[in-house]
């Protein structure tokens, strides 16, 4: 989310090349690379859904600003009242747009009591069962964490103690979520590389927690709050996600980027008004900066800036430096003082906000760095011609797309005997996907999971080998990894049926007045499996006798009043949901 904080600039490159490059017809060119998230926020669902579901091309991933913490475990549900459509109906539409849910939860305690539940082992626990019973039962797709207080509230004197209690949460609530297939976000400011003599917010520990969570959102934005300027000039961006990267990997990291503006009063003439002309309110503060004291300022969305900038005859100007815009204007406020005089004054005022052209500039930062992407507060408020020059860069970086074929070199086996599967991953020119892991996985058709078996490494013609002992049935598929250059896909399944191995005992002669006993094993050697005595009949097979197997796989199958002559049997063990029907070689005996 949004929070206030100074910083000072850092020297980087600017990314101006991205300024210019061509954007193909989306005929000729594949589909973009998902490399946009953003907040939703509860009091703009109308607006942020519109956009999610226009651009879901862009998103894997959303994250509505809905809930806050207020203790170990209490939730506080701020979409609710604030909406007629139900959470679950939001969620199903987010759902079917193709993007995850990944709702935000603020720090809605008061000082250092957050810092408290993490140092207390009990309540830390138990925040962390309330967090991920949060995401279970409604169906989100992970959570995002946004506990800004230990930044802006509770003081950088709290730190030392705070940074490893928060460490060792994020790792254990990054583990409870992991288990339910669920991801972790964490938003915070910025951190700073020491070596330019400023450590930023390193209560956050970004290189503790890189290896837990899934993703880092970066709040870089709020730059200049309390005296006109650029709200995140793009060095400063580009240094905090670089050293960002060399911690973190880079995949995970997401920039922020403000669909908002501010509007500072820089300069007064005049004694202001307190009451408007029609003798209400004004309704606003209007305070040049001086003596130390910050001046006012306002803030609008991105999408109102070209209006704001006509209404008052101003041009907005590019800043290459900082990759945004700004214009001055001059409002004059006209009503009466507390006693009633007429009054009015003239404020000069400086707008800084950033356009699409600056939300492209900080887009090129994710193919430079091979970010995971850029994420937008607030999604609904940025100017709608961002989308167009977001998507024409995004195909620029899509990673290629991947197809896979499965073959198994027996599809039917016999109880514990072999089948290769042979994976074969090709992107979209057909070249193999050489030297990646492939990850085989197995469903009984039961269990709705899938469950890893084990991972063989493509060759140069992009297959890769597994073999896998034949248990029960089973459906198979293998699975192709995403990366920065390619998308993850997965083969079609094959389906591998397994039937149970029989041995057998049959006599060779009997009398005719005696009965057919039929004794042997069923693999796997387990009791409970319908077996069936079959003897062949002018071409057709007959059932004679029945039984199930004992401890052990043991079966004994008895037959009475077979006729004289010679006669074929053959022993089945009955198909189940684990296993296909079994029939043995047949076998003759003389019945005398």
């Amino acid at each position: 989310m949004r929070r206030a904080y100074g910083a000072s600039l850092l020297a980087a490159s600017v990314l101006l090349a991205v300024l210019s490059s061509s954007v193909a017809s989306a005929s000729d060119t594949p589909p973009p690379r998902k490399i946009v998230t953003g907040w939703a926020p509860y009091w703009a669902t109308k607006a942020s859904s519109a956009t999610i579901v226009a651009n879901a091309d862009l998103m894997s991933e959303v994250t509505p600003f809905w809930f806050s913490v207020k203790s170990s475990s209490q939730i506080l549900d701020q979409y609710t009242p604030s909406n007629s459509i139900p959470m679950a109906t939001q969620v199903s539409t987010l759902h079917a747009a193709g993007v995850q849910v990944v709702p935000t939860l603020t720090d809605g305690t008061a000082k250092l009591v957050m810092a408290g539940i993490l140092a207390d082992p009990v309540q830390s626990t138990t925040l962390v069962a309330t967090l991920t019973a949060l995401a279970v039962q409604n169906n989100f797709d992970g959570i995002d964490l946004d506990w800004e207080g230990f930044a802006f509230v509770d003081g950088s004197s709290s730190w030392p103690t705070t940074q490893p209690n928060w460490t060792k949460f994020v790792v254990q609530l990054a583990a409870s979520l992991h288990l339910q297939g669920k991801t972790l976000s964490i938003t915070t400011p910025e951190l700073r590389d020491p070596a330019t003599g400023k450590r930023g917010y390193w209560v956050y520990d970004w290189a503790g927690i890189a290896n837990s969570i899934d993703r880092l959102r970066i709040m870089t934005y709020d730059y200049s709050v309390s005296t006109a300027g650029p709200i995140g000039p793009i060095t400063w961006v580009e240094a905090a996600a670089k050293y960002a990267a060399s911690l973190v990997p880079a995949s995970k990291i997401f920039i922020g980027v403000p669909a908002y503006g501010r509007d500072w009063v820089v300069g007064l003439s005049g004694v202001c008004p307190v009451l408007g002309t029609d003798g209400k309110p004004l309704g606003i503060v209007i305070r040049a900066p001086g003596n130390g004291v910050a001046g006012s300022y306002a803030e609008f969305v991105t999408n109102n800036a070209a209006s704001l900038a006509a209404s008052y005859g101003a041009t907005p100007t590019w800043n290459a430096t900082y990759g945004e815009n700004t214009f001055t204007y001059s409002k004059t406020y006209t009503g009466t003082t507390a006693t009633g005089a007429a009054t009015s004054c003239t404020a000069k005022r400086t707008v800084w906000y950033q356009d699409p052209r600056g939300v492209l500039l900080r887009a090129a930062l994710v193919g430079k760095y091979r970010l995971g992407g850029i994420a937008i507060w607030a999604l609904g408020s940025e100017d709608p011609a961002t989308w167009d020059q977001l998507r024409g860069y995004a195909r620029t970086i899509a990673p290629d797309q991947v197809s896979g074929t499965l073959a198994l070199s027996q599809n039917s086996v016999g109880y514990s005997t072999p089948t290769v599967l042979s994976a074969t991953f090709r992107i979209a020119d057909s070249s193999p996907v050489v030297g990646v892991p492939i990850l085989f996985q197995t469903s009984n058709g039961i269990d709705p999971n899938w469950r890893d078996i084990g991972t063989a490494t493509t060759s140069s013609s992009g297959t890769a080998q597994l073999a896998l002992i034949g248990s029960q049935n089973l459906q198979v598929r293998a699975v192709s990894p995403g990366t920065w250059e390619r998308l993850p896909a997965t083969s079609p399944t094959q389906q591998l049926k397994v039937s149970r191995v029989i041995s057998t005992q049959p006599p060779t002669s009997i009398r005719h007045t005696s009965p057919l006993s039929v004794t042997g094993l069923v693999w796997p050697a387990e009791a409970g499996v319908a077996l069936i005595l079959q003897m062949e009949m002018h071409g057709q097979w007959k059932n004679v006798a029945t039984s199930t197997s004992g401890t052990g796989g043991a079966y004994v199958l008895s037959a009475l009043g077979q006729s004289s002559g010679l006669l074929t049997y053959r022993v089945v063990a009955a198909a189940d949901a684990r296993f296909d029907q079994t029939a043995i070689a047949p076998f003759t005996v003389i019945i005398r």
